[in-house]
């Protein structure tokens, strides 16, 4: 039976990169000979010539541009619209999947009857070695963990059945910010989400985003999920929310603000912090996070 996956890269301003992105989905084998892939590139208004670092390509890439810079909800959203394809594959246009992503990734849903999955990746880190990221074993991901965070950086690891998007709908285009995250948490109140351990994926560090569009961001979160959570989960995703204002305020200048932002995220959780540990991550060896995040009270 031949299967058609879509794989949707949404770009700005990134000509310099995505070509890598391209050629990884490229090279990608699947699991039949009737499985085939196609791209669909949404140029999000760039500034750079993005057209011009895909036309080595040639049809076997589809560009479709925005007319004026919408954000990456409303790039994914046009590319899931003019998909064809059985599933959806998201691809980050600086980051690159790693030989055999959809084949085993593919394989693990049919095994595990999933219909969403994510994967492990490859943290680049400049001048040492990649990072696995996260640690978390195989298996199905629900309310509890993704209330935590992205960790799962669904922007090019989430693998999905194109209906999906019929049944929890597309991405919230209000959000300049964090729509995957936004996404998969409605996603995991109709059904888990798959994880394979596996690291598929090398992802580029992100540089964050401005404070004034996160913070509205974190905001919106917080109205349209805690009041559907229980106690102890609203807690945690409080308290992640928290650290990501930190995050926010601490790359936008504000220390004092950061400051205050993660000692409020400490006191509503001190042992178990799953959001803290993801920053401590980068710096700490895997059995002192491991250790913090089985202390969860």
């Amino acid at each position: 039976m031949a299967v058609l996956v879509s794989v949707i890269i949404p770009a700005y301003n990134r000509a310099a990169t995505i070509g890598a992105a391209v050629e990884s989905a490229l090279e990608q084998v699947l699991p039949s000979a009737e499985a085939t892939v196609e791209i669909i590139v949404v140029d999000d208004a760039s500034d750079d010539d993005l057209a011009e670092a895909l036309r080595r390509f040639g049809e076997r890439v589809r560009l479709i541009r925005h007319g004026r810079n919408t954000g990456a909800a409303a790039a994914r959203n046009t590319a899931v619209a003019a998909a064809a394809g059985d599933f959806l594959a998201f691809l980050d246009s600086d980051d690159a999947w790693l030989p055999g992503k959809l084949a085993r990734q593919m394989m693990a849903m049919q095994q595990h009857g999933w219909e969403a999955s994510c994967t492990a990746y490859l943290l680049a880190r400049p001048g040492t070695r990649d990072l696995v990221s996260p640690h978390l074993s195989t298996g199905s991901l629900g309310l509890d963990q993704l209330a935590w965070g992205c960790f799962v950086s669904p922007g090019s690891t989430l693998l999905c059945r194109r209906s999906l998007f019929g049944e929890i709908g597309p991405f919230d285009t209000a959000l300049s910010r964090l729509e995957d995250w936004d996404w998969l948490l409605r996603l995991v109140r109709a059904r888990p989400l798959g994880f394979l351990a596996e690291p598929l994926a090398r992802i580029e560090p992100s540089a964050g985003g401005n404070p004034d569009k996160v913070i509205p961001a974190l905001d919106r979160l917080w109205r349209k999920h805690a009041p559907g959570l229980a106690a102890r989960t609203r807690r945690h995703f409080a308290a992640a929310l928290d650290i990501e204002r930190a995050a926010a305020f601490y790359r936008g200048g504000d220390r004092s603000a950061a400051a205050a932002s993660l000692l409020r995220s400490l006191l509503r959780v001190p042992l178990g912090n799953r959001a803290f540990a993801a920053i401590l991550h980068n710096r700490l060896p895997p059995a002192i996070v491991n250790n913090w995040n089985r202390c969860e009270p």
